[in-house]
Order: structure tokens, then sequence, then C-alpha cells
């Protein structure tokens, strides 16, 4: 298949999700079934069009994987089951444990299909997860809008049924340690979080403050994480592998779908990493310092809340400010950006069908924008986007609309996610505590 035709399959998947999407939302049945009866068609709903995708795109069509899986993840795999070690044997922009990982889906199937059908997995118990999280404190309409978008979102469908991006494990990971959490178990949620970070990538790091400064047993989330983090890079490190290595490679990396690749292509200018990664990180400050604030006097419920919401809002600043970021990042916190925009779409008919029309947009713009990079433009740089500009070449002015669209998509949902944040501290339809079946004694 070529790059082309993946583009257009891409665009039609898209397209046709985005409508399923908004027929969904608008479905008066879907609306008033039992909770029960609606978890349970979300969940088989999720698992049968993500496995049929995923059967008649490899095992009926045979197309080959496409992206980080072939790339990047298989070919780490096979250079541990050489016996190499990453960092100091082969780079590698993961997570220590994580080319081990892959070995051992590799171990289990012998084909690259093993770790895209790993992710699948990740995201049909991740869904579930979420829906039982976000009840205890969203009103049932606006969680059941958030749940169909994630379900008709072809964010989702192209990223992991189809790329196995493997930010859905991270966001499995995170989703777990907020029901753990919901548990009164902050130890087992530290090691969930920790366990991001030490078989995937550093990035459940921007995330764990959030976390942190939400529990009232903090500390025992901090020692969970580290008692995962700790020993694993420390044996690495023994072993002379430079264990900073994704932090030193990654920092160098470009890539378009952000804010700075926007300024930098119609300015013709170079913005110094250090400029924009101090920005990046006094956002983070100024999100987790509202966090911390609001937590002050919430109650178990609104910590909650405050959790998901600022898992969107750090995530959407850091698609909007680094200069490394593309729109598969979204999924870390998909579910989380599902509910911004159910806030929005759940308050009368015709706002449903609206906002789960610009859902679909916002999908479609994604997913083409990154295909665009890749396949039509060979993922050029920002100067080369300007002289492209420059001689009026169609295929670059298409692709600065479409950045320019994605990034005011990030910020309109970065504002969205700061406001719900900002929202009232907690609500008389939400339980104020766990419920005692869900306790646990640490």
């Amino acid at each position: 298949m070529t790059g082309n035709q993946t583009l257009i399959a891409r665009v039609a998947i898209s397209v046709l999700a985005g409508g399923a999407g908004i027929f969904l939302v608008h479905n008066r049945r879907l609306r008033t079934l039992p909770a029960a009866s609606f978890d349970r068609f979300l969940t088989i709903t999720f698992a049968a069009s993500r496995l049929a995708l995923f059967a008649g795109t490899f095992l009926i069509l045979r197309l080959e994987p496409r992206g980080d899986v072939p790339s990047f993840y298989l070919l780490d795999a096979l250079d541990v089951t050489r016996g190499l070690l990453p960092y100091r044997d082969f780079p590698t922009s993961y997570a220590p444990l994580h080319p081990y990982l892959d070995a051992l889906l590799l171990h289990l199937w012998h084909s690259p299909l093993s770790m895209i059908l790993f992710a699948i997995l990740a995201e049909i118990v991740m869904v579930p997860l979420w829906v039982r999280i976000a009840r205890q404190f969203i009103v049932e309409d606006e969680l059941r809008v958030a749940a169909l978008l994630y379900l008709t979102s072809t964010i989702s469908l192209q990223f992991v049924t189809i790329d196995g991006q493997d930010n859905v494990i991270i966001a499995l990971l995170l989703a777990l340690a907020l029901f753990l959490l919901r548990r009164n178990a902050p130890l087992t949620a530290g090691l969930s979080i920790g366990a991001g970070i030490a078989a995937i990538k550093f990035l459940p790091l921007i995330y764990a403050p959030v976390f942190f400064f939400t529990s009232r047993r903090r500390w025992l989330i901090a020692l969970g994480a580290l008692l995962l983090i700790v020993p694993i890079y420390a044996a690495f490190a023994l072993h002379h592998a430079p264990i900073l290595l994704p932090f030193t490679s990654e920092g160098a990396m470009r890539s378009s779908g952000d804010l700075p690749f926007i300024v930098e292509a119609i300015a013709n200018i170079n913005l110094p990493s250090a400029l924009t990664d101090g920005f990046l990180i006094a956002v983070f400050a100024a999100i987790y310092t509202l966090v911390a604030r609001r937590a002050l006097a919430a109650d178990h419920t609104t910590r909650l809340r405050l959790i998901t919401f600022g898992m969107a809002a750090i995530t959407l600043a850091f698609l909007v400010f680094v200069k490394k970021s593309w729109p598969p990042y979204l999924l870390l916190a998909l579910f989380p950006i599902c509910l911004v925009f159910a806030r929005r779409a759940s308050q009368s008919p015709a706002r449903r069908v609206s906002y789960a029309s610009l859902f679909a947009l916002f999908g479609v713009i994604a997913v083409v924008e990154h295909s665009w990079w890749a396949t039509v433009l060979g993922q050029l740089t920002a100067s080369e986007l300007h002289q492209g500009l420059a001689l009026g070449l169609w295929k670059h002015g298409v692709f600065l609309a479409l950045e320019i669209l994605l990034v005011a998509g990030y910020l309109w949902l970065f504002a969205q996610s700061l406001r719900a944040l900002l929202g009232p501290a907690s609500s008389s339809a939400f339980n104020e505590t766990p419920p005692a079946t869900l306790r646990i004694t640490l």
C-alpha cells in the first residue's frame, strides 16, 4: 500500500468514524439505557470494532504495519534478543524495559502484529476502567457522550488499532493508578505510574505531580513509583548504560504539529530550545500549582476530577508547546479530553450534534496532519515549509492550514481543560466518599 493510498484510507476511516460518532451521540436510546446495559454495549462494541478492524487490515487484506512498530519497537526487540543492552549497545528513545516487553510479545507471536494487538487489548481494558472512574465525578449524560466519542474516535482507531502506538499503554497505567487511588491504594497507584516510566517512556513523569499534589497520602504514591524506577534504572546504570539517553536524544528532535513549528515556519526563525522548554516548564508549573491549590480543601471525589482534567491540561500543553510533538500523544489522555468535550456537548441535542461534529473534524485533522507531514511532505522541517510557502506550493499551503487548525484545536481544548479544573469544587450529583466495597486498607 503506497503512502498516498494510506492517506486516502485514513481519511475514509476518519470520516466514517466521525459520522458514526455523530449518530451515536444523538441516539436517544443510548442515553436512556440502564447504566449496566450501556456499559455492556460500550465494552462489546469497542472490543468488536477494534478487533474487526485489526483482523480486516492485517489478517484479511494482509497489509504491512507502518510507523513506529516496524521502525522502532521491532528493531529494539530484535536487538535485546541478540543479547544487546538498551542505551549501551543500541540507542532507543524508550524506557529500559520497553524492548524486553516487545521481545516477550514477539516470543508469544513472532510477528510485529503482536505489538499492535497488545496495544489494542490494553485499550479494550482501559475504556471500561475509565467509565468506572469517571462515573464517580461526572453526571451520567456527560459520561455517555464522552464514552461514545471515544468509541468512534479516529484518533484511537488510527493510532492504536492501525499503528499500535504504545502511548495507550501509558494511558492504561495512568487510568489504573487513578482507579487504585479511588480504592484507597496509593502505594499500588504509585507502582502503576512507575511501571509506565520503567517499561514504556519517561512521559508519565509529567503526570506524576498531578497525582502527588492531589493525594493526602502523596508520599506513598512517590514511594510506589520509586520502588520500580530506582532499582530498574540503577541496574542498567551499573551495566554502564547511559540511562539519560532518551532525554538527550529526544531533546534534539523536532516535529510538526506544535506552536513552535508554526512560528518557525511563518517567521523563518529557529526558536532556542531553552526558550520553548522554559516556557513549557512554566506552563506545567502553573497547572501543578492550580491543581494543588484546588486540592487543598477538596473531597475525595473532587480530587479524582482534578487529576482527570489535570491530565488533559498537561497533555494539551505538551502538544502545543514542546518542539517534538505529534497527535499520537493525544492517546495519553484521550478519555479525559473526551470528557472535556462532553462537558460542552451534553447540554442539548443540538449541542451534542455540533460538538460531536467538531470532535470528528478534530480527529480528521489530527490524523491527516500527521500523515500529510510524513507521507506527502517527507517530514519536512519548518525552514523547508517556509521555503515552500514562499514559492506558493499548494501542498505546503494545505499543510500550514492543517497545522494552524490542529494547534487551534489543542489551545481550545487546553482552555476548556482549565475551565474544568476551575469548576465547582464538588457536586451533590457525585458520591462524596468511596463506596465501602471499594476500600482497601494498606
